[in-house]
């Protein structure tokens, strides 16, 4: 396994082979480490470091090595030498040419029994380690092992949380490739139908002045000629008019994306009037516009997001539901609901199926492209709410009607 040991865990396990070292008399107290085809010295105690031939970094090649923690890795089994001299199996063994004679060394693993190294003792003297002490190390060893197990579950969860924030970003990513492609072919629908009406237009006006140019022509033929000229200049003017007013929108979506985010106290009802107020003259006289605000205390939240969402919502009830209306109403209430406030906007228009509810918040939707009405649709409100409001935007219907339910935080 390939885990990083962390900082606090290895002034942990320093303090812990210091004690051991000082507390029973020995010059060498180590923790050895595994790593590709070597041994190396991860942490070495410094009580005592005249006497300590070891230092961290030091390493030698794993395999028939000769090293006492060759055996204890390959075993998985405490070994002692008490004098490497005196016994065959072990008087050429490489830690002799450093003066360490005996040794107590025990296996440590990885959680998935994969070899991490060993935690052992060396003596220049001959000496026979206690019981006590034998099973003391035991036990730090199963110490030493857990904390091992947590190193490597913290890892790997860092991981699963990376890979989990790539994938989102990916996800992210296609969202808006998503909406991009959406916005792209509205654009190229919304820009496209009144541009490819002007070609037409215009090919039809240069044909009229061809004709009128004839020879031959009577005074009627050119009245015509003149009344067919007018009629064509006002179909270019109504087309141009459609491309700019979509432009328009599309500017003012990408000014509002940089909205102020200071969050102010603010009355709602301010908020309304300011909204209606961008409307004319006689859409304002033609609309009865009622409001039933019921909130103890003020909003605190980003005024010129509240003002774009009724803004829009009110544009997208004149353009979409009033058209067969012979008396419409928009109707503004507004209830607190614990630590949120509820908005709705209801109208009695002619109200959306249920198919057109579940679209409506795609960039650009329409249900009739060729009424006239261009613009961003409620996805772009629905993009204030849920990221400068922190809050949710539902659609429902009414009888008559459209009821278009805001729920945004108190405080943001």
């Amino acid at each position: 396994m390939n885990t990083s040991i962390t900082d606090q865990l290895t002034e942990r396990w320093q303090a812990i082979i210091n004690m051991i070292a000082h507390h029973y008399e020995v010059p060498s107290c180590l923790v050895m480490r595994l790593e590709d085809d070597n041994i190396k010295v991860h942490l070495s105690s410094t009580t005592d470091s005249a006497n300590n031939p070891y230092h961290p970094g030091d390493a030698e090649h794993f395999e028939n090595s000769g090293l006492y923690c060759e055996h204890v890795i390959k075993t998985q089994k405490p070994l002692q030498v008490i004098n490497a001299l005196t016994d065959p199996e072990w008087d050429q063994n490489p830690d002799i040419k450093l003066g360490m004679i005996s040794y107590l060394g025990v296996p440590l693993n990885w959680p998935d029994q994969s070899p991490f190294g060993t935690l052992c003792v060396l003596d220049k003297k001959e000496r026979e380690f206690p019981q006590n002490f034998r099973d003391l190390l035991d036990r730090l060893s199963d110490i030493f092992e857990l904390e091992l197990s947590l190193a490597y579950e913290v890892e790997q969860r860092k991981k699963a949380e990376a890979e989990l924030r790539h994938a989102q970003k990916k996800l992210l990513l296609t969202q808006e490739l998503e909406q991009f492609s959406q916005i792209s072919q509205g654009v190229s629908h919304e820009l496209g139908t009144p541009i490819g009406s002007c070609v037409t237009i215009v090919s039809h006006l240069k044909d009229i002045c061809q004709q009128a140019l004839n020879d031959g022509q009577s005074v009627d033929d050119m009245r015509q000629a003149l009344q067919d000229i007018n009629h064509c200049n006002d179909m270019l003017s109504t087309e141009l008019h459609r491309s700019s007013r979509l432009l328009r929108n599309i500017r003012e979506a990408a000014q509002n994306c940089g909205l102020p985010q200071q969050n102010v106290d603010l009355d709602l009802a301010n908020c309304v009037d300011e909204a209606w107020g961008f409307f004319s003259e006689q859409e304002r006289q033609r609309i009865m516009l009622k409001q039933l605000i019921l909130l103890p205390a003020p909003l605190h939240t980003n005024y010129a997001a509240i003002v774009e969402v009724l803004k829009q919502l009110f544009r997208n009830a004149i353009d979409h539901g009033f058209k067969y209306c012979d008396k419409p109403e928009l109707t503004i209430k507004a209830m607190p609901a614990g630590d949120n406030v509820v908005i709705e906007i209801e109208d009695n228009g002619c109200g959306m199926s249920e198919d057109i509810q579940q679209a409506a918040l795609k960039p650009f939707f329409s249900s009739n492209r060729h009424s006239g009405k261009v613009g961003l649709g409620l996805n772009y409100v629905n993009n204030l709410v849920n990221n400068t409001l922190k809050g949710e935007m539902e659609i429902g219907s009414l009888e008559p009607g459209t009821c278009i339910r805001l729920t945004i935080p108190q405080r943001c």
